[in-house]
C-alpha cells in the first residue's frame, strides 16, 4: 500500500510509514489502547530521552561520481527518527537511516543486542526494495549517451538492410521516388495504374522496363504498360509496345497480338487487324486468331468447277456477292488482286495445265487467295483418212474423206487411244478441210458424209482435220496431187496491180494533188494499221490519204465509189462477185459454215470472202511487197453482189 501523507510504500505488516513516520494499519479497537501507548512512549518519554543523548553525527551524503546535482537537491532528506530508548546498547548506522519499524515490529526485530557503533543485522521487509540512498543516486549521462548511439547505428543499419535487401523495402523506395528494383517498380506502377494514376503508372513502368532491358524483358509488365497507354488514350505508344512484344521480345506473346488487333478494329484498320491475324495465327496456333481473321475478310470466292483431271473443255465461273469484286490470274507470279484480271463473266478452259487463283475484294480488305488446278488433256482424234492417195493424175479426180481408223495391231500399240473407243464424245468425230493452201480451223468447209470434194487443174493441196466432241483437233492430214487438166488457174494479185498510175507507200501528196486537185475537205484521222494520224483529203469520187513515211507524206489508202481510176484487171464498180474473182487464181474451194471462202493462200500472199453480218461481202486480196509491206485490195460488194466500191490501203 502507499502512504497517504508521502505516498511511500509501506508494507501490509507495518504501522507506520518507513519514510514519514505516519500511523498506517490501524489495529481494531480492542488494539487502540496499546497502540496509543505506544504511540505515547514514542512521541514523548522515547523523543525526550533520545533529544538528551548525544547525537551521532549526521552522515555525510556522499555524491557520485557523474551524478546529477540536480537530483541530489530535489531528493528530499530521509526523516531522521528518535534514538529508541535502548540507544546505549545501538548506534545508527552511517550508512543507512534505522528504522523505527524494527522495534516497534518486534517480529522483525533481530534477537541479537546490537552493540554501539556497529550495525545490526536487519531483517529487510517485504516491499519495494527502492531505498532512500537508491532514489538519491545520479544518471550516468555518458552511458546513456553512447548507448542512444550504438541504438541509433543499429537502427540505421537495420533500415538500410531492410530499404535495401528485401522486396517490401524496395517497393517503399519506389514509393517515395528513390532508386529501387524493377520488380519494386513493376509494383509500385501497378499500384498507381489501379488507383486511376496512368501517367504515374506509365512512369514507374517505363523506368522498370529500362532497367530490365531486352533481354529481361517482363512480358506481363510490358502488357501493363501497353493497356496504361490504351486507357491514356496514347494508342501510337501502345501500338509500339504490343509490336515491340511480339516482335522483339516473345513471338507467341497472344495477349500482345489480341490488344494490337483490338485498337485497329477500333480504328476501322480492317486490313492490318486482318494481316496481323494472320501473323499471329502462324506465330502461335491459336485458332481464335485464324477464326477471327476469316470473320473480318471478304469470303473467298468459290468456283464453279472442282479443280481435277478434266477430258474437255470447262468453263468456270464465280458466285459473287453485290459488295465484292474477284480479281483472278493464271500467271504464278502475278500479285492478287494488283496483277489479276477483273471477273465479269465465265471463263473458258481448254486443253492444257491451268493453275487458277482468285480473290474477293471489298474496298481495302482482300480474301484469303482461292486456288486451283485443272488438268485439261481431251482424247485426241485420228486423222481423217482421204480416199485418193498422193500422186500426179491426168483427169481431175473427186475426193471423198471419213474420220480416221487403227487396225488391230495399232490398237494394241496404242491403249490410250483404245480406251477412248466406247467415248461417246470422243467418238463424235467433224472434219474440216481446205484445198486453196490455207490451214484448216473451224472457219474452214465442213466435211459432210459422202460428200465429193471437186480438185482444180494443177498443184493442188488437201488439208484436212477430224475434231471430236470434246473440241479436240487432230494432226493436220496433208495430201499433194497435181492433176494436169485445163483450165487452169488465173494468178494471184501481185503489186502490179494497182489503182490508176499510183503507188502506195511512193505516190507523194504534192503529186497525187498535182493531178487530182485539193479536194473538197481535209480533216486528220488516226489510221489503226499504221498507227499513227495521216491527212484524209475527201472528193467526190471518194477519198485518199498520206501518212508521213520517212520524209514526205506519202499515198496510204484510196478509196473510190466510182471509176475515177483504173481497177486492177478491168474490174470495175458495178463488177459482180463472179467477174472480180475470175480474174484471180481461185482453187474453188467452198464456202465455210460462216459463209466466208479461201480463194487461194500463201506465205506472202491471200484471197479470201468475208460475208458480213449484214448480208454484204468483201473481196479482199493481199499480196507482200518487195520491201516487206503489204498492199490490201478490197471489193466491198452490196447485198446484191455487186461491186459498190474499192479500196486500195498500204500496211507497214
Amino acid at each position: 500500500m502507499l502512504c497517504p501523507n508521502c505516498h511511500a510504500y509501506v508494507p501490509s505488516d507495518a504501522v507506520r510509514c518507513p519514510r514519514c513516520g505516519m500511523p498506517v494499519n490501524l489495529p481494531d479497537d480492542g488494539e487502540k489502547q496499546e497502540d496509543s501507548d505506544l504511540l505515547s512512549f514514542r512521541q514523548g518519554r522515547h523523543l525526550a530521552a533520545h533529544q538528551q543523548a548525544p547525537q551521532p553525527p549526521k552522515p555525510q551524503q556522499r555524491r557520485r561520481r557523474n551524478a546529477s546535482r540536480a537530483m541530489e537537491e530535489d531528493m528530499p532528506d530521509a526523516p531522521q527518527e528518535a534514538a529508541p530508548h535502548d540507544a546505549e546498547k545501538r548506534v545508527y548506522g552511517e550508512d543507512e537511516p534505522f528504522y523505527d519499524s524494527e522495534i516497534l515490529n518486534p517480529s522483525h526485530a533481530p534477537e541479537e543486542e546490537i552493540a554501539y557503533g556497529k550495525r545490526a543485522p536487519r531483517v529487510h521487509e517485504k516491499g519495494p526494495k527502492r531505498s532512500a540512498k537508491y532514489l538519491q543516486r545520479g544518471t550516468n549521462w555518458m552511458v546513456v549517451l553512447v548507448c542512444a548511439v550504438v541504438a541509433m547505428l543499429g537502427l540505421a543499419f537495420g533500415a538500410y538492410m531492410f530499404l535495401t535487401k528485401t522486396d517490401p523495402g524496395q517497393v517503399l523506395m519506389a514509393r517515395m521516388g528513390r532508386e529501387a528494383n524493377s520488380a519494386a517498380l513493376w509494383q509500385v506502377g501497378e499500384e498507381r495504374m489501379n488507383n486511376g494514376d496512368l501517367s504515374g503508372a506509365i512512369d514507374y513502368f517505363v523506368k522498370a522496363n529500362e532497367q530490365d532491358g531486352k533481354e529481361n524483358a517482363n512480358v506481363s509488365g510490358l502488357l501493363m504498360l501497353g493497356n496504361a497507354y490504351e486507357a491514356n488514350g496514347e494508342l501510337d505508344k501502345a501500338e509500339e509496345v504490343y509490336a515491340y512484344l511480339y516482335t522483339d521480345i516473345v513471338p507467341s506473346a497472344s495477349d500482345a497480338y489480341r490488344n494490337q488487333v483490338r485498337i485497329y478494329l477500333a480504328q476501322g484498320r480492317e486490313k492490318e487487324a486482318a494481316e496481323l491475324l494472320a501473323v499471329a495465327y502462324k506465330a502461335t496456333g491459336v485458332t481464335s486468331f485464324n477464326t477471327q481473321r476469316t470473320s473480318i475478310l471478304p469470303p473467298t470466292p468459290g468456283a464453279s468447277v472442282t479443280a481435277g483431271y478434266y477430258t474437255a473443255k470447262q468453263t468456270i465461273t464465280f458466285a459473287v456477292a453485290e459488295d465484292y469484286d474477284v480479281y483472278y490470274t493464271f500467271n504464278d507470279l502475278n500479285q492478287l488482286p494488283e496483277e489479276g484480271t477483273l471477273y465479269t463473266g465465265p471463263i473458258e478452259l481448254g486443253e492444257g495445265d491451268w493453275s487458277l487463283r482468285a480473290v474477293s475484294v471489298n474496298g481495302d480488305l482482300v480474301s484469303d487467295v482461292m486456288k486451283g488446278s485443272y488438268q485439261i488433256y481431251m482424247p485426241t482424234p485420228l486423222q481423217p483418212d482421204v480416199s485418193l492417195a498422193p500422186n500426179t493424175y491426168d483427169k481431175r479426180i473427186s475426193i471423198t474423206l471419213r474420220p480416221g481408223t487403227l487396225t488391230k495391231d495399232q490398237l494394241e500399240k496404242n491403249p490410250g487411244y483404245a480406251a477412248t473407243l466406247t467415248d461417246e464424245v470422243a467418238q463424235t468425230i467433224t472434219i474440216y478441210y481446205t484445198i486453196d493452201g490455207s490451214t484448216p480451223d473451224e472457219d474452214s468447209p465442213l466435211y459432210t458424209t459422202g460428200e465429193k470434194i471437186k480438185m482444180p487443174g494443177g498443184n493442188v493441196t488437201l488439208k484436212a482435220i477430224s475434231v471430236n466432241g470434246y473440241g479436240k483437233s487432230s494432226t493436220i492430214k496433208e495430201v499433194g496431187y497435181k492433176f494436169n487438166k485445163k483450165p487452169w488457174m488465173k494468178t494471184m494479185m501481185t503489186v502490179d496491180d494497182t489503182l490508176g498510175d499510183w503507188k502506195l507507200g511512193t505516190t507523194t501528196k504534192e503529186a497525187f494533188t498535182q493531178k487530182c486537185g485539193e479536194g473538197t475537205a481535209t480533216e486528220t484521222v488516226y489510221n489503226y494499221t499504221i498507227g499513227m494520224d495521216m491527212e484524209k483529203v475527201t472528193y467526190d469520187w471518194g477519198y485518199a490519204c498520206f501518212a508521213r513515211l520517212r520524209t514526205a507524206n506519202v499515198l496510204v489508202e484510196l478509196y473510190m465509189t466510182r471509176d475515177e481510176f483504173t481497177a486492177p484487171r478491168k474490174t470495175q464498180i458495178g463488177s459482180t462477185e463472179d467477174e472480180v474473182v475470175s480474174v484471180y487464181k481461185d482453187f474453188g474451194q467452198v464456202e465455210s459454215p460462216s459463209g466466208n471462202r479461201g480463194l487461194y493462200e500463201s506465205e506472202f500472199n491471200k484471197g479470201k470472202i468475208y460475208k458480213q453480218e449484214d448480208g454484204t461481202k468483201i473481196i479482199r486480196y493481199r499480196v507482200e511487197t518487195g520491201d516487206s509491206h503489204i498492199w490490201q485490195l478490197d471489193y466491198e460488194l452490196n447485198t446484191s453482189g455487186t461491186v459498190d466500191a474499192i479500196r486500195w490501203s498500204y500496211e507497214p
